[in-house]
């Protein structure tokens, strides 16, 4: 049961922890969705080709001062062309292959949360509602509303550069994707509590009984853990989350299982049983093992009650985890 848990991280998502993290503004939303159809994000200043841009090293101040210069001779009227050069030089030469890069629609309402997946380039022609010629590709992870990001991560939007560095938002942006992740040497999951009622702290507590449980699991099992591995990050508001953030993968991976468990055990996946192989039917055993009916429904009480399901990336691990140990396992 140690290979198959250990095996489980190779299936788990991985957010480079090197990467920079960017707000890019579209004119208040009016290409929002332009940008997420075409899978682009775009900036103006045409009048200055990107090739100009390709060859100014960010990190000569001279070359900077030429650029600005440039500018105030296309654009004499502009107030701040100083501001231009240093916002084209962002989109330019900032932004990065595998950024991440997160789109604000009308009154940054919506939100599309994006990775960068290739070069600036510029386009000939363009078609569309945005006009502009210099453009990034990338790829749209997810499209959200802003109430659905942590309160602190609300600070963001009070920049109004066209292009902002943020960040320093990182962990908040990378909940807002995924709910269970590898970031660095730290895995993450994330239990969200989905209710807008009021949760008490019976409630609460049951899910850290989850973990208690998962330290418990792997000491039985030759892997080493304690409760000491796991820091916890709380939303405290309904809607809200308990973020379990642990070097200890095992820790974590065990917090997963036992909540598939206890949320209603099988996964399906082409209408293939996966529920009892391996790993889950030996966190099934431990878990009558340690715990009475009584417990394990007051538990699954308690998730119902504050909408509280599996994670959905988790359990996206699992079954990639178990497709491929049953193909081995039909091999033979």
């Amino acid at each position: 049961m140690v290979e198959n848990i250990i095996t489980l991280n190779d299936y788990v998502k991985t957010v480079e922890h090197t990467n920079s993290y960017w707000m890019v503004r579209t004119m208040g939303g009016d290409y929002f969705d332009e940008y997420v159809r075409g899978r682009f994000i775009a900036i103006g200043y045409d009048e200055i080709p990107l090739q100009v841009l390709n060859n100014i090293n960010i990190e000569d101040w001279v070359a900077f001062r030429q650029l600005k210069t440039h500018v105030r001779e296309i654009f004499p009227n502009a107030p701040r062309p100083g501001h231009i050069a240093s916002q084209l030089l962002r989109f330019c030469k900032g932004i990065n292959i595998g950024d991440i890069i997160v789109l604000p629609g009308y009154s940054s309402y919506r939100l599309a949360i994006c990775k960068v997946i290739g070069a600036t380039y510029e386009v000939n022609h363009v078609e569309g509602l945005c006009p502009f010629r210099k453009r990034i590709p990338i790829e749209v992870l997810r499209v959200t509303d802003r109430t659905k990001l942590s309160p602190k991560a609300q600070m963001m939007f009070n920049s109004r550069h066209p292009i902002s560095d943020i960040t320093e938002y990182a962990s908040y942006i990378d909940s807002g994707v995924l709910d269970f992740y590898n970031k660095g040497f730290e895995t993450h999951l994330l239990l969200k509590v989905n209710t807008e009622d009021n949760v008490t702290a019976d409630q609460y507590t049951c899910l850290f009984k989850f973990l208690e449980l998962a330290v418990q699991y792997c000491n039985e099992n030759g892997m080493d853990a304690s409760v000491r591995d796991v820091v916890v990050k709380t939303q405290m508001e309904s809607p809200g989350f308990v973020h379990f953030i642990s070097r200890n993968k095992n820790v974590l991976f065990a917090v997963g299982f036992l909540i598939l468990l206890v949320n209603g055990g099988g996964l399906k996946w082409d209408n293939f049983d996966l529920s009892t192989p391996g790993i889950i039917q030996s966190c099934s055993n431990f878990l009558d093992r340690q715990t009475d009916r009584e417990l394990r429904e007051s538990m699954k009480e308690k998730l119902d009650s504050m909408k509280t399901e599996t994670p959905e990336d988790f359990q996206k691990a699992v079954i990639e985890l178990l497709k491929v140990q049953n193909e081995i396992r039909d091999k033979y």
